[in-house]
């Protein structure tokens, strides 16, 4: 099976089982309103700079209620390999026992998450402050900056694919999850490129969509984030059906 069958494969299963945009539907819905917070801020920002200090408290607010909605964002997000062994396994969808998977394991899929974040803020920092300089001084360099970042986004986006899925349902801890990532892509490096550039493709279209239905106002920054939520499904489903297949294939 390759990339095209996959790809295929995860968009019908979207299709037969509508309710894997659940776990995702929800967790975009609890971050409609702190975000919604921070669309006005900043529209409101636009329209009059001298507002910056009257504004900082409700940012402050939304950002905080982020912060506090992470962790379930993490847990619901991280339903989705399990859902999906679920159904090669048993043909049903089981929310329940794949909630009970994922609370088994949930402190080692947040220390994950967090250890991911450093990771990729200190790999992407050097480029950052590359970007910032040549702003500043040399936009050559800005321009340069910005490329080193995306290749290395993508770089690790290859690398470490299917980390989301072999935390969940893989038998690796922290280390060993990364370990096995690298080690899926390199022995399968073309099939995983494509799946990355996929993913890049699709997280591009949906931050597109966002954008553009965002100028109709706050119904519309509203729709772009379920849009997005839809196309992100597509993702969560894709990535656990690749590292199954190569899981199985090895085996």
């Amino acid at each position: 099976m390759g990339f095209v069958s996959i790809a295929k494969g995860a968009l019908s299963e979207l299709i037969r089982e509508p309710l894997l945009f659940l776990p995702q539907l929800i967790s975009t819905t609890l971050f409609i309103p702190p975000y919604l917070m921070l669309f006005q801020a900043t529209a409101q920002l636009a329209s009059n700079p001298y507002l910056a200090s009257s504004l900082l408290p409700e940012e402050t607010t939304a950002l905080a209620i982020i912060l506090v909605l992470t962790p379930p964002w993490i847990f619901l997000n991280s339903l989705y390999p399990e859902l999906i062994r679920q159904r090669e396994r048993t043909g049903r969808l089981q929310f329940k026992e794949a909630a009970k998977h994922v609370w088994k394991r949930y402190l080692k899929i947040l220390a994950f998450y967090l250890l991911t974040l450093i990771l990729t803020f200190a790999i992407g920092l050097p480029f950052i402050l590359m970007m910032a300089f040549g702003l500043i001084f040399l936009l050559p360099l800005f321009a340069l900056g910005l490329l080193l970042l995306v290749a290395a986004i993508f770089g690790l986006g290859i690398l470490f694919y299917f980390t989301p899925s072999s935390i969940v349902i893989g038998n690796s801890g922290i280390i060993g999850t990364f370990k096995e990532s690298a080690a899926l892509s390199r022995q399968n490096f073309s099939f995983v490129f494509w799946l990355t550039l996929l993913s890049f493709a699709v997280l591009l279209l949906g931050f597109y969509a966002g954008g553009a239905l965002q100028t109709l106002g706050v119904i519309g920054f509203i729709a772009g984030r379920y849009v997005g939520a839809i196309l992100t499904v597509y993702l969560w489903v894709i990535n656990p059906a690749a590292y199954l297949h190569l899981v199985n294939k090895r085996a």
